[in-house]
């Protein structure tokens, strides 16, 4: 008994802390329930297994994020149904019942998580539709189109309540005229439209389906525009050398970075406000004057980069 407490004491100890030796190990993100406004009918929970795909992408050795069902532990709990509330819901369609949550609501629960920044979002879209023409008998023609929409994908920082940035996510997978059908014999894409439903969300075998697609490519393109949010300005670069705009002029900037420091034509830098570190745009640099000085045009946010407002290498 003896040898049996000492074990379980020093093992505890050891898995208490794996979570706190990941989340010092860079930025900690809670990616909280979307909003679902698709109007999707099956047996996906979106609002959670959406934003957890998103988690997914973002965890690496720069960001820890905070499991779905930890997060989902923290969030308010509906009131108990009464006996004939519940006798009804029998022959309801059981759609979650959501509201859009206020930043003092998100924040109350995040920061139970101890976290860095939260992040919630809406699913606009998610649908998978299929059309035809032509006598199937004979031979027939189908199309399919996957289309998944992500909006309104906020990031906060919890310490202050800021808000850092929204940006958002959209794919249209199409796979039109590929062959006729003979005979009525069912093709790939008739199976996957007609089993899609049965498969499990994020699986290998759902990642295989159009809809799989869609929903890759468009949290691909939300992860990639949250790291450039939250990574301000966590590089040794920047931590370094702290690059700024030093002259604006319609729509063309000057910054004080050129070949001595790793610049080239071709590069795209991030630009935050000086005084917030929020993202205000993006620069292409077009012309490498010399050691420390090249010229670049704005590709984003012409009307808020500011003198000042400093650089960071795009991910």
């Amino acid at each position: 008994m003896r040898k049996f407490v000492l074990i379980f004491t020093i093992i505890i100890p050891l898995f208490a802390t794996e979570g706190k030796l990941a989340i010092s190990a860079g930025k900690s993100i809670a990616v909280l329930p979307f909003y679902d406004d698709s109007g999707y009918r099956g047996p996906w929970e979106l609002y959670t297994e959406v934003p957890e795909m998103l988690g997914d992408m973002l965890m690496d050795k720069y960001f820890y994020v905070v499991p779905m069902d930890t997060v989902l532990q923290t969030m308010p709990k509906p009131g108990e149904k009464s006996a004939l509330s519940k006798f009804f819901d029998l022959f309801r369609n059981k759609r979650i019942k959501q509201k859009l949550l206020t930043d003092l609501e998100i924040l109350t629960i995040v920061r139970k998580l101890n976290v860095d920044y939260a992040i919630t979002g809406i699913i606009e879209t998610f649908s998978f539709r299929r059309t035809g023409g032509g006598d199937i008998i004979i031979g027939g023609y189908k199309s399919y189109t996957a289309k998944v929409e992500l909006s309104y994908v906020r990031v906060l920082r919890v310490a202050d309540g800021t808000p850092m940035g929204s940006v958002g996510g959209e794919a249209d997978k199409n796979e039109r005229g590929l062959g006729l059908e003979l005979l009525g014999k069912p093709r790939k894409r008739d199976l996957e439209f007609y089993s899609l439903d049965s498969l499990d969300f994020g699986s290998k075998g759902f990642l295989g389906t159009l809809m799989g697609e869609a929903t890759v490519e468009a949290l691909n393109k939300v992860q990639k525009e949250v790291r450039a949010i939250i990574t301000f300005p966590d590089t040794s670069w920047y931590a370094e050398k702290k690059f700024k705009v030093i002259s604006v002029d319609s729509g063309i900037v000057n910054i004080d970075a050129g070949s001595a420091d790793g610049v080239k034509p071709g590069d795209q830098f991030n630009v935050y406000a000086s005084e917030s570190s929020v993202l205000v745009g993006k620069i292409n640099i077009t012309q490498v004057w010399s050691d420390h000085v090249s010229k670049a045009e704005i590709l984003e946010g012409r009307d808020e980069v500011r003198l000042g407002d400093v650089i960071m290498p795009r991910r």
